[in-house]
């Protein structure tokens, strides 16, 4: 069985026995009450959601995994963003404007797509994108002394992992968006290796924003797995372009940093690193 927890701040898609919708941060908002779920409901950490995102999702599946039938494996994905199962597709990144309920459709979600992939890899996360390196793309977008503080802590908490870490940060593939499918073990050794971190991070830190680091430290788990032998599939993300024209997101960026990103995105396109689908 194969669950694949959808993060959702409003209504979106609806859930069935592959999608399982989650309510992200529904501790502090309780206006919407149409997911499968609330990531409030039993041990969670929903209150901190503002910080860790969709982390708190993945906490929550974690802390509560009998609650969503002890798949044999998981996946996260958010209502905005769903892997795209066409692993022939060589873009990373894929955008749609589909109607409101139909980006599974979109996307070609289903249980038995995903198990023929699975049966030829051990697990499934994003098409990497390419970047002067990990660490300078994150330095160029957020401050890298998050980034310092955050492996630092992994070399303590999580030694294994420090030659890979650095191996990583310093190479061109990175994987966003903390999305995944990993067997049920995977997922629990993933859980086991992040929040510790995370939660670590926040109380060294103190006042943290969002947790930005948590996109790398997913990153350097898959990498990790990699270099255990594990096989990944490689699957684009396909993208709900709704979220605004280049107009409202050059006039929603904050600062002089925001606001070249938004204009570097356009560059991005055009060197054919995502296109859109009808």
């Amino acid at each position: 069985m194969i669950k694949l927890l959808v993060c959702c701040h409003k209504e979106g898609e609806r859930g069935d026995d592959l999608l399982v919708t989650v309510k992200a941060g529904a501790a502090l908002d309780r206006s919407d009450e149409v997911c499968d779920f609330s990531d409030d409901m039993g041990e969670n950490i929903s209150a901190e959601n503002a910080s860790y995102n969709e982390m708190t999702v993945a906490y929550w599946a974690w802390k509560n995994y009998a609650m969503i039938g002890d798949p044999d494996h998981i996946g996260l994905m958010h209502y905005r963003r769903y892997f795209y199962l066409d692993e022939n597709v060589r873009d990373a990144v894929l955008h749609t404007a589909a109607p409101k309920g139909f980006l599974r459709e979109k996307a070609m979600l289903s249980e038995e797509k995903l198990s023929a992939l699975l049966e030829r890899g051990d697990f499934i996360c994003p098409r990497p994108l390419k970047r002067r390196s990990v660490y300078k793309q994150y330095a160029l977008t957020q401050d890298r002394r998050d980034l310092d503080l955050a492996v630092s802590i992994l070399k303590r908490l999580s030694p294994e992992y420090a030659e890979e870490a650095d191996r990583y940060l310093a190479g061109k593939d990175c994987y966003f968006f903390n999305m995944f499918i990993f067997p049920k073990e995977i997922f629990m050794r993933y859980c086991a290796f992040i929040f510790p971190i995370l939660e670590t991070f926040v109380r060294e830190k103190g006042e943290t924003g969002r947790l930005f680091v948590s996109e790398r430290l997913t990153g350097i788990f898959i990498a990790q797995l990699i270099k255990e032998g594990l096989k990944p599939i490689y699957l684009p993300v396909l993208f709900d372009e709704k979220g605004g024209n280049f107009r409202q997101k050059w006039a929603q960026a904050e600062g002089l940093k925001a606001k070249a990103l938004t204009v570097a995105r356009v560059f991005v396109r055009r060197r054919g690193e995502w296109r859109r689908i009808q």
